[in-house]
């Protein structure tokens, strides 16, 4: 009569490769490895659906982000802060682009980046934080 030897195939965790023990099944050696694991997995698929969106949502993503460098959210309804053009420029913010606009009473034109609004000047911008002058039908007569 012939034995049969069992075979023990060795596992390796998905994110660091060291052997796995434990319970059968098992594809990460703890909750670390586990989430770096799955965060790689996210970042590869969110830079893969990057790539196919247009260049406006991108510039508006990239805008979004250099303005909140700049903490608008904290400013209170009337408050504003006036920031140069070049300043601006140079972090890579594109003012041409925007998520909504609306005219004040004042026949000024407020351009938003979702709750980041601006009116142009010659050298600078001037922001304020007002997520109600980015909705659709929000025009002052």
């Amino acid at each position: 009569m012939s034995q049969q030897t069992a075979t023990t195939e060795k596992t390796q965790c998905r994110y660091c490769e060291k052997e796995l023990h434990g319970r059968t099944g098992k594809m990460f050696c703890n909750v670390d490895c586990k989430n770096n694991y799955n965060s790689r997995i996210r970042s590869v698929k969110r830079a893969e659906e990057n790539k196919l969106f247009p260049e406006v949502i991108k510039t508006i993503k990239n805008n979004y982000r250099i303005l909140l460098g700049y903490n608008l959210s904290r400013l209170t309804e009337n408050e504003y802060i006036t920031i140069n053009k070049d300043e601006l420029r140079s972090k890579g913010f594109d003012h041409r682009y925007c998520t909504g606009a609306s005219i004040d009473t004042e026949q000024k034109l407020w351009k938003c980046c979702f709750t980041f609004c601006w009116h142009e000047n010659e050298e600078s911008l001037t922001f304020t934080h007002a997520p109600h002058l980015n909705s659709k039908n929000h025009f002052h007569q």
